[in-house]
């Protein structure tokens, strides 16, 4: 009962963290595209993504390390757990500076070769690119102290660290109003400036209120080589992802031009800001995910991946379904100018969007097992498949959106196969996932839809903010209802109602 307030707690830090890391981040784009323009935007988008595509490597070393690390504090292990903070810090550095000569090695190809670029934009794209090759060594150095606080359950401290990421990223937009020239160049040099203060708090705070140092005494080979290969095969894992994201915006930079990359970057940022909204349930979860199964506490794992897949999707249900009836009121309101392909891009991405979330905690149960090889094998050829098949498409000339409905086929396709996979490795039975998850999760979208229709259709209702609050208020409380109803077992309508009763006491 214990780790379940905690877990409620830490979900409410990380959600309350991401509301306005989100409100932030959607202004931040649309400040941002005001001050540079569709053209400039897209051209940093574009830019700048090259370089963070090599960023997969610091997803799938955060990933590993807090796998690592949730596993020892599980086994209440504190020397091993020392050991892997050093080891994983080595392999941090070590990798970062690979990867910082290897992107200047190449930044001719990319800049003149690989990516179409104005001339007139040619040195502000080098700039911008350094600029990302520094940013890309200090998110990847950076990656075990984010591993350690998540894996400590240490919540408040990062949705602090986080939202304060956030305000230096929009301070920085602003202090472009007091230039007329090098725009680009000067929101590329703010920006790398903003993470390198955030990733200094991050090494005072672990050093100073966790006590971890560098110990060369626990350096041990086998040890990193261990955590280095459970490592290699997330980072392929998360190449895969990468690949897919930065290639289709390549893809459509060759077969569209530049604006159709403003609004897949535009996408990728609300789709960025729905799923950190989301990943608060699963984040908040994933290290009690990782410590039952190094307690061998195999009912208990189960059941929270069951219920971090289920209550992701209902809350991934209560955030896109207003945005999906309302998308382009949405953007034409949240941006001055809107991009060709926009709506289209975005409605389509939202419904990824809630087939994605259910897979978020079953990969987490696969970290746990420790065996990612074939499971990564074979899921990263699948996401990676959205390249080649895009790209036969977009080159027999169909819409650019056909990307998007590649793309849901995909993520299909993906949470069959992770079912599979989970089922392999653990104790985990499909037949009750299917029975506890997915038939109520489809219960609740079918029934919630109907009844949104239903509202529609008998309410008066025009394109104006008040509207879209009514709208919106509709839909969420049938959404709310559906879910009450017909989501949730009898325990967990008890265990809601008397956390809700508890805090309004």
């Amino acid at each position: 009962m214990k780790n379940n307030s905690l877990i409620v707690k830490n979900s409410l830090f990380l959600a309350i963290r991401t509301i306005v890391i989100t409100a932030v981040g959607l202004y931040s784009v649309r400040e941002l595209l005001s001050i540079l323009g569709v053209e400039k935007y897209g051209l940093f988008n574009l830019v700048f993504g090259i370089a963070i595509l090599f960023s997969f490597i610091n997803g799938a070393m955060i990933s590993s390390t807090q796998r690592y690390l949730a596993y020892y504090i599980g086994k209440k292990d504190e020397n091993m757990l020392d050991a892997v903070w050093v080891n994983s810090l080595i392999m941090h550095i070590s990798v970062a500076i690979l990867i910082a000569i290897l992107l200047f090695l190449i930044k001719d190809q990319i800049i003149n070769n690989f990516i179409v670029v104005d001339l007139k934009y040619i040195k502000s794209a080098y700039f911008i690119y350094y600029c990302s090759i520094l940013v890309v060594c200090i998110s990847i150095i950076q990656a075990p102290f984010n591993s350690l606080i998540l894996a400590k359950e240490e919540m408040s401290f990062f949705a602090f660290l986080s939202l304060l990421d956030a305000v230096f990223k929009l301070v920085i937009i602003y202090c472009l109003y007091f230039f007329e020239n090098s725009l680009l160049e000067t929101y590329s040099l703010m920006y790398l400036a903003s993470c390198i203060v955030v990733f200094i708090i991050y090494y005072l705070y672990c050093v100073k209120k966790n006590n971890k140092g560098f110990d060369f005494k626990k350096i041990k080979l086998s040890l990193l080589k261990e955590i280095a290969v459970y490592s290699s095969w997330n980072i392929f894992g998360n190449f895969s992802f990468m690949a897919k994201t930065q290639g289709i915006n390549i893809l459509l930079n060759i077969f569209v031009g530049i604006v159709a990359n403003s609004a897949y970057a535009i996408t990728a940022n609300v789709s960025s800001a729905i799923n950190s909204l989301i990943n608060s349930i699963v984040t908040a979860i994933n290290p009690q995910i990782y410590k039952s199964y190094a307690e061998e506490d195999y009912e208990r794992n189960i059941l929270l991946i069951n219920t971090a897949s289920k209550f992701s999707f209902f809350l991934a249900l209560i955030v896109v379904l207003p945005i999906l009836f309302n998308t382009k009121y949405l953007l034409e309101f949240w941006l001055n100018q809107l991009p060709l392909y926009l709506v289209e891009f975005v409605q389509l991405a939202l419904v990824i969007i809630l087939i994605d979330c259910l897979s978020s905690s079953l990969m987490t149960g696969i970290q746990a097992t420790g065996k990612v090889k074939v499971y990564q094998i074979i899921v990263s050829i699948s996401v990676f498949l959205n390249l080649p098949i895009s790209y036969f498409f977009l080159k027999f000339e169909y819409k650019p959106v056909v990307v998007y409905w590649v793309a849901l086929i995909i993520a299909f396709l993906s949470l069959i196969l992770r079912l599979y996979f989970i089922s392999r490795l653990t104790k985990f039975s499909i037949f009750i996932y299917f029975k506890t998850v997915i038939l109520r999760v489809v219960l609740v979208a079918v029934s919630s839809i109907l009844l949104i229709y239903f509202i529609l259709r008998n309410l008066d209702a025009h394109a104006s903010f008040l509207s879209f609050i009514l709208i919106s208020f509709f839909i969420v409380l049938s959404v709310l209802l559906s879910i009450v109803i017909l989501g949730l077992k009898q325990s967990e309508r008890l265990f809601v109602f008397s956390k809700i009763s508890g805090f309004l006491k």
